[in-house]
């Protein structure tokens, strides 16, 4: 899997790498239409029919809830995008591009597969607390992008590890990380994309 591959290359034996794995509430349902369609216009050029039947796909779509055989009234659906759907999460892909362009400007690096996204900095140990801090300072950047796009990024859910050598990994154990204000202990094993890392991957 090229995203895991990329991940564990930048971890060598002479670097550390802290890899973020970031949490987003309801993701796919907090998608603002009319964002998303100005974002297909103007960043990706989709326009006329195209555009159109996007915007069809999209709107007019409504939901209600049934507990014990009573249906609430149906609500048209402002926000989100299908679940399940083949364009679903490319949709929500190109809803969320800006993330990388973010992330490039912090020189930190990216992966993101629907609404999983990994970001992560590798570099020598004397310098782990440098790049943990230019990596946190991204997923602020990203963390008041996502408010005004009306995303909320979980601060408190977000998980970090680091990944190297046991010797390298030792010098790496006090870096402090703090994320929307909440101090955040790395972990010693994560699961990403269905995968199991832990320190030493």
């Amino acid at each position: 899997m090229k995203v895991l591959s990329d991940i564990l290359d930048a971890a060598d034996l002479s670097n550390v790498t802290l890899l973020g794995l970031l949490d987003l509430s309801a993701a796919f349902d907090t998608v603002d239409h009319g964002i998303l369609l100005q974002r297909l216009q103007i960043s990706f050029g989709v326009d006329s029919v195209v555009l159109e039947w996007l915007r069809s796909f999209l709107t007019d779509r409504s939901q209600a809830v049934a507990f014990r055989g009573v249906t609430s009234t149906y609500t048209v659906l402002r926000y989100g995008v299908p679940q399940g759907s083949v364009l679903g999460p490319l949709l929500f892909l190109l809803y969320t591009a800006d993330v990388a362009s973010i992330a490039q400007r912090h020189d930190v690096s990216v992966h993101a597969y629907a609404d999983d996204t990994q970001l992560y900095a590798s570099c020598p140990v004397a310098l782990g607390q440098t790049s943990a801090a230019r990596l946190l300072r991204c997923i602020d950047d990203i963390s008041r992008w996502m408010s005004s796009n009306r995303l909320k990024l979980n601060p408190d859910k977000t998980q970090f590890i680091w990944l190297g050598s046991s010797q390298q990994l030792e010098k790496a154990g006090n870096v402090r990380l703090t994320v929307g204000g909440v101090d955040v202990s790395p972990h010693d094993c994560v699961r990403d994309l269905g995968v199991t890392l832990d320190t030493q991957h």
